[in-house]
């Protein structure tokens, strides 16, 4: 993930861009599945894009949680 959470003015700035994030990542999913069965891309290749991007959603998710959490207490 390439998102630098300490450049944000608030937490609430950075959750936007969070759940930004988290839209591309599921679009590219559903990309890359369509290409897959299209045949654009072999099951090799899905797999490692699909682990290279579960990774980072995972971890953007994370990051929502606590954004999430932080925004609510202040």
């Amino acid at each position: 993930m390439d998102i630098d959470l300490r450049s944000f003015k608030s937490p609430k700035d950075a959750l936007k861009v969070l759940k930004k994030r988290k839209q591309e990542l599921e679009k590219e999913f559903e990309k890359i599945r369509k290409k897959v069965e299209k045949g654009e891309l072999t099951k090799e290749e899905y797999e490692d894009r699909r682990k290279k991007l579960e990774r980072e959603y995972v971890e953007v998710m994370d990051r929502i949680v606590q954004m999430s959490y932080i925004s609510s207490q202040m």
